[in-house]
């Protein structure tokens, strides 16, 4: 509707803004960015890991070489590390590139918001990898029988939801593992409402709560092709309880170590006490304990943004009105109130968790407690420039479209040891560009036993 005579329409120019243009898209994982990266080469990365002692010191050295002799020195092991792969891609055309050259004719160059898209979703997708166990899972669906054509269902998570972009296709497994064959269906996203994913399906099909949602084209078969996450490295599977699907999947190589020999070898676990009405603070404050305990140094606490919301909830009971009015950064203004907290520390005896990020890729009822210094991202790639979007550990924020520098237009392999420029389709307006971001790399835990995995329970 406008409010202008429309007899003088064609007088009349269109007024553009000169502010940056802005974008939906959810903040980037700050943990992905806070893990030091390395460059490797070869065809794994072998890590070294003593798994026991021995136990053969005795009050008799007859017998404590006796059982040295019948026993050994105790298991070692090493993690021999396979990289896994990931790509972001996008094609643009001559004219597309010609016409957005300058302010007057876009808002920003079209490669620019191309990459632009690209780089984050390499961005969420590496946080997905980071999280997971390398097939790409993201979550749980609801119960529903799809129908071949328009679908709609209503998550039951937000970190699920935030990880369906409109366009993206995803797969279910048919089993309560994300390593679980996966149903023939592809579903694509069509539309996204907060918890509501509307979807085009192509086949009719049945999912359960316990099956997993997995992007699509991150796994060859039952191979991951992502890199392997910490749900892999620090698992909860069957919440780790003798005699259910724990045993068999801990007594499974892992990069070719049997972590059942030393389950401290796939990182110490706490379940939070639910039906003991454990507080969530007290859950964290005894896995500090169990790594303080297991000899590591922990330093960073990563929970989902509903986790920390939790726990400031359970903190706030326990404030009292004048802190309430005088928890500001400056004394200067005694009567402000601040609800919430800004920085949360844990400390058991004289170890200290100083460092609390809320990361939106965590799992929502996953937390860890982790020694920063024995995570590594080794990559064959260039990892640090893509992932760079310019916001420092847990600051709020996210790059600006116009921030994102133009991509090399011309054909090359490897630019930067992250871009390749390629020859896309001929189409009917001419010749393509195809520009695909790409990576080769792997999570490594140096110490798994220095870590901690808390199941906070639904």
């Amino acid at each position: 509707m406008s409010i202008l005579d429309p007899t003088l329409a064609a007088v009349y120019k269109e007024w553009y803004t000169d502010k940056s243009p802005y974008d939906t898209y959810f903040r980037n994982s700050p943990l992905v960015k806070t893990i030091p990266t390395s460059r490797i080469g070869g065809k794994t990365y072998n890590v070294f890991l003593d798994m026991g002692n021995g136990g053969n010191a005795s009050g008799s050295l007859r017998a404590s070489t006796d059982n040295m002799i019948a026993n050994g020195n105790g298991p070692s092991a090493q993690f021999a590390i396979s990289s896994g792969q990931m790509f972001a891609t996008f094609q643009i055309a001559q004219a597309d590139i010609l016409a957005s050259r300058t302010v007057r004719g876009a808002f920003v160059p079209a490669p620019v918001l191309l990459l632009h898209k690209s780089l984050d979703s390499f961005r969420k997708l590496m946080a997905i990898s980071l999280y997971g166990s390398g097939f790409g899972e993201i979550g749980h669906p609801v119960v529903i029988t799809t129908v071949v054509g328009a679908n709609t269902m209503t998550l039951t998570d937000q970190t699920t939801a935030n990880s369906l972009a409109v366009g993206q296709v995803f797969r279910v497994t048919n089993g309560a593992l994300p390593s679980s064959s996966v149903r023939t269906s592809k579903n694509t996203v069509t539309h996204v409402n907060g918890l509501s994913i509307t979807f085009t399906s192509d086949t009719i099909e049945t999912w359960a709560v316990t099956d997993w949602i997995e992007l699509d084209g991150c796994r060859n078969g039952s191979t991951p092709l992502l890199p392997v996450g910490l749900s892999a490295w620090l698992p909860t599977v069957g919440n780790r309880v003798p005699g259910s699907a724990w045993d068999a999947y801990i007594a499974a190589p892992f990069f070719g170590v049997d972590r059942s020999i030393n389950a401290a070898s796939a990182g110490q676990f706490i379940l939070r006490d639910v039906g003991g009405s454990e507080k969530y603070t007290d859950a964290v404050t005894r896995g500090v304990n169990a790594v303080r305990t297991a000899g590591g140094l922990p330093d960073l606490l990563v929970i989902n943004p509903q986790i920390y919301f939790k726990i400031v909830q359970e903190l706030n009971a326990q404030t009292n009105l004048w802190q309430a009015i005088n928890m500001t950064a400056s004394n200067n203004n005694p009567n402000e109130v601040v609800r919430g907290i800004s920085q949360l520390k844990f400390a058991f005896s004289s170890t200290w968790v100083d460092q609390t990020f809320d990361d939106p890729w965590c799992p929502t009822f996953t937390g860890y407690i982790l020694q920063k210094d024995v995570l590594e991202l080794a990559a064959l790639t260039n990892v640090e420039t893509p992932l760079n979007d310019g916001i420092s550990g847990n600051d709020p924020g996210k790059q600006p479209i116009d921030q994102t520098s133009a991509p090399d237009l011309n054909y090359y392999w490897l630019i930067e040891d992250y871009l390749t420029s390629m020859p896309g389709p001929i189409v009917q307006n001419g010749a393509q560009l195809q520009v695909a971001v790409q990576f080769y790399g792997c999570w490594v835990n140096h110490a798994p036993s220095n870590c901690a995995v808390i199941n906070f329970v639904s």
